[in-house]
């Protein structure tokens, strides 16, 4: 795989920021929490689409227009994707389990329509984002995973019949989806119900912009760095629920395009260690920091059984106090996500690569091999 380590770094924090918007959406109001950059956050997912279609089309949109397995292809996708979300469904189904067997007030297990059964059989099938429900199920974040693996089988089979020519195919999607949530939602803050379509706008504009920089038209260094930091800044700091932030993938493009280059001062800090190691686990910081505040939950919920009541201190909206709440919130996230770094990331996608290995050999040894009507 080719690597872009600051754009890498760049995931990272894009993840670390998307945990903090939703902590404010928890009514967690500190001085982390409440800057209008922050609120619009959410607009980081459509970062990670555009990140997505770059990085992919860098590593798969020639070895796909040459003849790689679509099938190979989409294995590696989905070990990438899916060993994760599977895992921490499982644990928040878990967790949601054990307060029903606590008796917490007001939760039954599997009880409709959030917690029931068929939330949980779509989310298995990874369809619980294809406008299945009116409303996010058990780990919220993974909607855009959803959509993500379907967007990379579209790709697939999009290269597989266009070879070089996906660009024609491209620019009639980016047009198309960026007019059906204008008129669909207004605006980008779309996920259970058009996130499909946000992706493939978001991906979509990854691809093009892989293209660009396959051109070499753009020439990067730490001007056009800190200028492309700022216009992003300010883009999150206006667009929020506007029509602007359908620009969003637009916006982030050209930031993707500036630090692919690795040119300026800015790509040298974001290739530090630290910052690389939250690149590593920016999925896992993604697909972890609902769990991760679900779990903050449950503690304090036992801490108030000692005779503090945790949750009415941050419902108070005590900015200090809740600042100390989102320190902890992110070192329990970061904690977590190490874990589920190194115990399931790691491993699954190795098996799946070997997986995937194995069946390219044996594809290629039955081709080899002579008919059975055939003499040996």
């Amino acid at each position: 795989m080719k690597r872009f380590e600051a754009l890498d770094s760049w995931r990272g924090i894009a993840a670390c920021l998307v945990a903090f918007y939703h902590l404010q959406k928890m009514s967690v109001n500190g001085h982390l929490t409440g800057l209008a950059l922050q609120l619009n956050s959410y607009l980081f997912v459509d970062f990670f689409f555009v990140l997505s279609g770059f990085v992919i089309a860098a590593n798969y949109e020639q070895r796909l227009a040459e003849g790689y397995s679509p099938w190979r292809f989409a294995l590696l996708r989905f070990g990438r994707l899916y060993p994760l979300h599977i895992s921490v469904l499982l644990a928040c189904i878990g967790l949601h389990l054990a307060n029903a067997a606590s008796g917490v007030a007001g939760v039954s297990a599997f009880q409709p329509p959030f917690w029931s059964a068929d939330t949980i059989v779509a989310n298995l099938l990874l369809l619980h984002s294809l406008h299945a429900f009116d409303f996010l199920t058990w780990n919220a974040p993974s909607w855009s995973i959803s959509t993500e693996f379907y967007t990379y089988l579209l790709f697939a089979a999009a290269v597989a019949l266009t070879r070089r020519r996906i660009v024609m195919l491209l620019l009639p999607v980016v047009v198309a989806s960026a007019l059906a949530l204008c008129m669909l939602v207004h605006d980008m803050d779309t996920t259970y119900d058009w996130g499909l379509i946000r992706c493939l706008l978001g991906f979509s504009v990854g691809v093009l912009a892989w293209r660009v920089h396959r051109a070499a038209w753009l020439r990067s260094g730490t001007a056009l760095e800190l200028i492309s930091i700022g216009l992003m800044m300010a883009f999150l700091w206006s667009a929020g629920g506007t029509r602007l932030s359908l620009a969003a993938p637009a916006v982030f493009s050209i930031v993707v395009l500036v630090f692919a280059a690795e040119a300026g001062a800015v790509s040298r800090l974001l290739r530090a260690p630290a910052l690389r190691w939250l690149g590593e686990r920016s999925y896992s910081i993604y697909m972890v920091h609902f769990l991760g505040w679900l779990l903050l939950v449950d503690c304090a919920k036992l801490v108030k059984r000692l005779g503090f009541d945790l949750i009415s201190e941050i419902e108070s909206g005590h900015p200090w106090k809740n600042d100390v709440v989102s320190l902890v919130y992110f070192l329990l996230v970061l904690g977590v996500a190490a874990g589920s770094y190194r115990v399931i990331e790691v491993p699954a996608r190795a098996w799946f690569k070997r997986l995937a290995t194995r069946a390219g050999r044996d594809a290629r040894l039955a081709m080899r091999r002579p008919p059975a009507h055939e003499p040996v």
